[in-house]
């Protein structure tokens, strides 16, 4: 049996990313005794280690209109996003910005001064400009700041369950991904900052999202919603795994998509040009075009580098200074000897949820939910800041910051009046004995084989970016198969292989979340497209999709989104949305 190891604090926050840290600093400022865990190494992790730094600021003594930036992300969340949200995004973002520099943050620079990127995701949509924090230092300068300011680091737990007291949540429980030991926390109150969600699909490095916090919170009776919305290329492979070559010439090309490109969506398959119409949906092409031309028969799919306006070149050279890991060495072509670049042979799905768009859902703006003692902040915080699309490039890490400083605020508020509970004995030794139930079982199944069937029907296009009723129900009665007779068996022969049946047994849940989702929206709307529902139905669907588990089974409710935020509906639908879907 593992050993038991007995951490009290005040707060715990689970996730060592900018989200999490920023909520164990805030909290920390308040005078509480803060302890933040990671699954992996805090300042070392998940999407905030490798993201590209790219971080969106609001200040209007720089000339920035709050209304022009209000009004495209609106639009470009298709009225669905929580508008509460979206102000507190806004009016937050410079606050998040100088604490990054009282950090010690660095951010790129150009000739001297701070390079601003003004080549937004979305291109003209967003009035858009953000800084970019120099790739992969600022996490680690997170981490330096965390522990001088006091706050206990714990790296490699896997926490796996909330600890639940009357109805208050009280601590967690899980255990260290190297040794096996257990980690029992009592505290006043946490905050999840887990991430997004993923599915260990291939794609830039998001193997850690796998809905950790989504599952433990859904499991102990918290709202989720916008799992039915994502984010990212149809098709992606990580920069350092890239295969494809230049097609140009005839030369074979392997591999699906390259993933950096698809910001300029300019299509050719089978050699022919076949640009999709101006107002095809989708994040433009990033979303489900190159998918939507595979289900139609055009693939692969190219881009066109010799279509690259000189300005788009100009910026993707400094965009390759700044991120530094796109040179042709590493991805296998030169993109600035032009030519025509694979975009995707069949694209598949990458199950990415939008940065503030799907996950744990907060009651307030302070990050609480409705269990008493839990808080949320970052990837897995469902503020639906962007609603249906993804706002711009820069928006995700600032909405972590803004997310994560709120929630730590929020905590402190909370903690500073609460009395520390005792969680049940009997409930711990429940949860204990469930949780070590893999490294005890002799047969079964390994994490990484149940991955492997999970993704093949859940990873291919037609399933779950070209969305239909009938392949949404077949896969779902698969994933349903997966929980309730292979999940229950997982396996492991160490604590390694411990770690990954956890996250198999989240990521598999979380399948569940997105089937069902996906199934109950009966129309199209963002980065949610059904074939057989190719229109938004307005005013039924200015709405979010609520699930929650009700007598052990998960179930989907609608929660209308509040009238005063609906587009003007006496206006013509092609004037409402800019973009149209396929089959409109």
């Amino acid at each position: 049996m593992p050993v038991d190891n007995f951490i009290e604090s005040d707060v715990l926050v689970i996730g060592g990313g900018i989200a999490g840290c920023f909520a164990a600093i805030k909290a920390r400022e308040q005078g509480l005794d803060v302890t933040i865990v990671d699954k992996a190494v805090v300042g070392k992790t998940g999407g905030t280690h490798f993201s590209e730094g790219d971080l969106a600021v609001y200040n209007p003594e720089w000339g920035h209109n709050f209304e022009a930036w209000f009004k495209a992300i609106n639009q470009r969340g298709e009225y669905i996003n929580n508008q509460e949200w979206t102000r507190v995004f806004l009016e937050d973002s410079y606050k998040r910005y100088n604490d990054l520099i009282s950090f010690g943050v660095t951010f790129y620079q150009e000739d001297g001064k701070i390079w601003v990127n003004r080549v937004g995701f979305g291109g003209p949509v967003i009035p858009t400009e953000h800084f970019n924090m120099s790739n992969r230092k600022y996490a680690p300068r997170l981490r330096k700041t965390v522990l001088e300011r006091g706050i206990k680091i714990i790296d490699r737990i896997m926490v796996v369950e909330l600890l639940k007291q009357d109805g208050i949540i009280v601590g967690a429980i899980g255990f260290h991904a190297i040794s096996g030991d257990l980690f029992i926390f009592n505290v006043k109150a946490v905050v999840v900052a887990t991430g997004g969600s993923s599915l260990k699909e291939v794609h830039k490095p998001t193997h850690y999202w796998t809905s950790d916090g989504d599952a433990m919170a859904y499991r102990a009776g918290a709202e989720i919603t916008g799992k039915e919305f994502k984010f990212g290329p149809g098709a992606a492979a990580p920069r350092g795994l890239m295969k494809a070559r230049l097609a140009a010439g005839k030369k074979e090309v392997s591999g699906n998509i390259v993933d950096t490109w698809a910001k300029y969506p300019a299509f050719r398959g089978d050699g022919m040009a076949i640009k999709p119409p101006a107002n095809l949906n989708a994040e433009g092409g990033p979303v489900f075009s190159g998918a939507w031309e595979a289900h139609c028969g055009r693939a692969p799919v190219y881009i066109d580098l010799d279509s690259w306006t000189q300005e788009q070149m100009d910026w993707m050279r400094t965009y390759q200074k700044r991120v530094g890991s796109d040179e042709p060495d590493k991805i296998g072509f030169d993109i600035f000897k032009r030519g025509k670049v694979l975009y995707a042979a069949g694209s598949v799905y990458a199950a990415n949820t939008i940065h503030g768009g799907a996950g744990i859902w907060p009651v307030n703006t302070k990050g609480a939910t409705a269990l008493p003692g839990l808080y949320v902040a970052g990837n897995c915080c469902a503020s639906m800041v962007s609603g249906a699309g993804y706002a711009g490039l820069g928006h995700g890490l600032m909405h972590a910051a803004v997310t994560g400083a709120r929630a730590g605020m929020g905590v402190a508020e909370y903690a500073l009046k609460a009395e520390k509970v005792k969680p049940d004995e009997a409930e711990v030794i429940r949860l204990k004995k469930s949780i070590v139930e893999p490294t005890e079982r002799i047969g079964g199944f390994s994490p990484a084989w149940v991955t492997q069937v999970l993704q093949g029907f859940t990873v291919p296009y037609f399933f779950l970016q070209v969305k239909h009723v009938e392949r949404l129900k077949a896969a779902l009665t698969l994933v349903e198969f997966l929980n309730n007779h292979i999940v229950p068996k997982l396996k492991a022969k160490d604590a390694h292989e411990w770690r990954m049946a956890v996250e198999t047994k989240n990521m598999t849940l979380n399948a569940e979340m997105i089937l069902r989702a996906s199934l109950f929206r009966t129309e199209s709307r963002g980065t949610h497209f059904r074939e057989d529902h190719p229109r938004r139905d307005d005013p039924k669907w200015l709405a979010w999709v609520m699930l929650k588990e009700t007598q052990g089974k998960m179930k989907a409710l609608i929660k209308p989104i509040p009238k005063a935020w609906w587009p003007d509906l006496s206006k013509p639908y092609e004037e409402r949305y800019l973009t149209m879907f396929p089959g409109e």
